[in-house]
C-alpha cells in the first residue's frame, strides 16, 4: 500500500507520514521474516542458515540503491514501476510458501498484555544485543561520513569503492561465520571479527591512501558485517521457539538504535576533532564491543553455563 503511494505524493506531509508507516511496517516485516528463517532452519545448521539470509539482506540493500539510482536517469517512472511489481511478488510468495506457523502459549499472551521490561525485550538476549549496539554505532560513521571523509583526505576513489569492497567481504564471509557458528562455537567466530572491526576502523581512520581505506572496508565488512547473522545465532540459542521473536527483535533494536543514534554522538565529534577522530571513536566503540564479549565469556565460564 505505502508503496502504491508514491504515485499520489502531493506534498512533504503525506511524504513523511507515508515514510513513517512503511519503516514502521517495514521493522515489523524484516523481524518477522529473521524469526521464521531462526525458527525452519535447523538446530545444527541455524548459524549457516541466518547466514545465508542475511547475505541475501546485503544484496538487496547493495542492488536496490544501484537500480534507484540508475532506472530514474532512462525514465523517472520505471523505478516506481519496479517497486510496485516487487510489492505485488511478496504478496503472491506470502500467500504461496507453507510455513509453520509459530504458536504463542497462554503465559505469552498473558505476558504480552503486561507492560513490563520483559514484555519488550528478552533478557537472555540483552548480551550480546548490547555488543551489537557498540558495533552498530561505529558503523553508523561509516554510513554517515564515509563519502565526505573521503573527499576530505582526498581519496575520492577509495570512497566511491569502498561499498562495494565491503560488500564483497560481507557476501564471502558472513555465510562462512555461520558455518563456524555451528561447527565451533561463538566464541571462535565472534572474538575473530569483533577484533577484526576495530583494525577496521583503525585503518579508516589512518587512510593516507585508497588502498588502506578498501583494506578498511573489507576489514569491517568481515566484522561489522557478520555481526547481525551472528548475533541472531547467539540471541536465539537459549530460548524456546515461542521466545525467537522476542530475542530477535531485542537484537534488531540494538541495531537500530545504534545506527540511530551513532550519526549524531560521533558527528559532534567532527567540528573540533576532524573526521580521522570520529573512525578513531568508532574502533573505541568497537573495542569496548570487543571487551564486553570477553567479559561475557569469562562470566559464562564461571558460572559453568555454555553460551
Amino acid at each position: 500500500m505505502c508503496t502504491f503511494g508514491y504515485h499520489f505524493i502531493d506534498g512533504m506531509l503525506f511524504l513523511c507520514t507515508l515514510r513513517f508507516v512503511q519503516g514502521m511496517t517495514y521493522g515489523m516485516a524484516s523481524t518477522v521474516i529473521a524469526i521464521t528463517v531462526a525458527s525452519i532452519v535447523p538446530e545444527s545448521r541455524r548459524g549457516e542458515g541466518i547466514g545465508y539470509f542475511t547475505l541475501n539482506i546485503t544484496l538487496g540493500s547493495a542492488i536496490g540503491p544501484f537500480l534507484g539510482i540508475s532506472l530514474p536517469q532512462i525514465n523517472p517512472l520505471y523505478a516506481l514501476v519496479l517497486c510496485d511489481v516487487l510489492s505485488i511478488s511478496l504478496i503472491v510468495l506470502a500467500f504461496i510458501l507453507n510455513i509453520t506457523e509459530i504458536k504463542v502459549g497462554f503465559r505469552q499472551r498473558v505476558e504480552v498484555k503486561s507492560f513490563r521490561l520483559r514484555t519488550f525485550f528478552e533478557p537472555t538476549a540483552i548480551s550480546i544485543s548490547i555488543v551489537a549496539l557498540l558495533g552498530a554505532i561505529g558503523y553508523s560513521a561509516v554510513m554517515s561520513y564515509i563519502g565526505t571523509y573521503s573527499e576530505t583526505i582526498g581519496l575520492l576513489l577509495g570512497g566511491s569503492l569502498f561499498y562495494i569492497a565491503y560488500s564483497i567481504a560481507c557476501l564471502i564471509f558472513r555465510p562462512i561465520s555461520g558455518v563456524m557458528i555451528d561447527r565451533y562455537g561463538n566464541h571462535v567466530v565472534m572474538v575473530p571479527i569483533l577484533f577484526t572491526m576495530i583494525l577496521g576502523f583503525v585503518a579508516i581512520a589512518l587512510a593516507h591512501s585508497n588502498l588502506v581505506l578498501l583494506l578498511g572496508a573489507v576489514l569491517v565488512g568481515i566484522g561489522y558485517g557478520s555481526i547481525p547473522s551472528a548475533g541472531q545465532t547467539i540471541a536465539v540459542q537459549k530460548v524456546k521457539l515461542n521466545k525467537f521473536s522476542l530475542a530477535t527483535s531485542t537484537l534488531y533494536i540494538a541495531l537500530d538504535l545504534g545506527n540511530g543514534i551513532g550519526p549524531y554522538i560521533l558527528g559532534m565529534v567532527v567540528p573540533i576533532y576532524g573526521f580521522r577522530a570520529v573512525y578513531m571513536c568508532s574502533a573505541i566503540a568497537a573495542l569496548l564491543a570487543f571487551l564486553f564479549y570477553i567479559g561475557m565469556i569469562i562470566k559464562s565460564r564461571k558460572e559453568n553455563v555454555v553460551m
